[in-house]
């Protein structure tokens, strides 16, 4: 059991929460590290208070509590101990598992909550959602990765209510649940379409008023925000937290002296181990993405895992049918870089055009503005 001691914190929801994962055999532990805190810091975007964290080390998941029995009751043991609420599992877990898992901790907790990494991300969005449009995609990932676990929990039920030769409540249930999913996913995609629909005439128009458009894609947390105010001269919300933008903003870029008519658009972050249905649920908010001429991929050039983080990066395009677009990297936050040398490997990963900036001083501005217009017109 490893308990965070100096890596707890204090956060400002009451919830108390379990940090857990199945990681492979022979992970080493700077990657597991490195899993854990990105979890920390999504249950820190969340407001929870982080007070314990286990992983168990296996290559396959147990087929009924994922975990394991004995890591389910050691984890059980903790949250009698920890007065532990919700336990978060840095994976995707089957609904049946959950189940099991919920029926374990139920002695140590009667009200315990066991969540999987979708179900905290999912949480997270709708904490962040402001606009209609940000909201229907919220609720039409929920019922994408709910889905299955409704048809799990009815299965179940089937298994418990039902007998031989009969039709059991689940049955039932589990063509009610069906019904009801089936309707709710057609009502939002119907009003989805009816958004993008306007959002693609926008795109449309300024494209005829011969305006070119640069999105501003990365992994969460990146300074995809703060570069953005910075290009624009607006002043959208910048915080230190995982998916602090879920809604596309759409500014003109500020160019001294130069009157080339460039729109550039900030979206939501990307992130790893996400399946393919939630990225699909927030296209229309990407359709600026999609239908931009050149993409910056910011970067956290200050960050040890950015290497992986941009192959995340790289895998959401190439699922978003966007590997081919033009674009380059922009490495973000060079003035939180200690050793000089950092930047120089940054230089030697990235493939393609690159620029290195710190969209909070300024430094190398003036640099990323004279690619943007190059990668534009060339």
């Amino acid at each position: 059991m490893i308990h965070l001691g100096d890596y707890m914190r204090e956060f400002t929801h009451q919830s108390r929460f379990m940090l857990t994962g199945l990681v492979p055999k022979g992970t080493d532990d700077e990657s597991l590290i490195a899993g854990m805190e990105e979890l920390e810091s999504l249950i820190k975007t969340y407001g929870g208070l982080v007070c314990a964290a286990t992983v168990q080390k296996a290559d396959y998941p147990h087929r009924e509590t994922f975990v394991g029995a004995g890591k389910a009751q050691e984890i059980a043991d903790t949250i009698a101990a920890e007065r532990i609420d919700v336990v978060v599992i840095n994976n995707i877990v089957k609904p049946g598992q959950l189940y099991t898992l919920e029926k374990i901790f139920y002695r140590s907790n009667p009200n315990i909550k066991v969540w999987d990494r979708v179900n905290l991300i999912l949480q997270i969005f709708s904490l962040h959602a402001r606009t209609k449009e940000a909201k229907l995609q919220i609720d039409l990932a929920n019922l994408r990765h709910m889905g299955s676990r409704l048809f799990g929990m009815g299965y179940i039920l089937s298994r418990q209510g039902g007998g031989i030769g009969t039709v059991g409540v689940g049955e039932t249930n589990t063509e009610l649940m069906k019904r009801h999913w089936r309707n709710e996913m057609r009502n939002i995609g119907k009003e989805l379409s009816k958004l993008s629909k306007g959002r693609e005439n926008q795109i449309e128009k300024r494209k005829r008023a011969g305006y070119l458009t640069a999105a501003i894609v990365g992994y969460t947390n990146a300074g995809k925000t703060m570069l953005f105010n910075r290009l624009t001269g607006k002043v959208n919300l910048v915080a230190d937290a995982l998916f602090a933008t879920l809604d596309s903003s759409v500014g003109k870029m500020v160019i001294p002296g130069i009157r080339d008519d460039v729109i550039v658009s900030d979206t939501i972050g990307f992130i790893r181990n996400l399946p393919t249905g939630l990225v699909d649920a927030f296209k229309s908010t990407l359709l600026e993405s999609i239908h931009a001429d050149l993409l910056l991929i910011v970067v956290d050039s200050s960050d040890p895992e950015y290497g992986d983080k941009v192959r995340t990066v790289d895998n959401v395009l190439l699922e978003l049918g966007l590997d081919e677009k033009k674009r380059f990297y922009v490495f973000n936050k060079i003035d939180k870089v200690v050793a000089p040398e950092k930047v120089g490997s940054a230089k030697q990963y990235a493939p393609m055009p690159a620029v290195f900036i710190s969209a909070k001083t300024g430094q190398g501005m003036e640099g990323l503005t004279k690619l943007i217009l190059q990668s534009l017109h060339g």
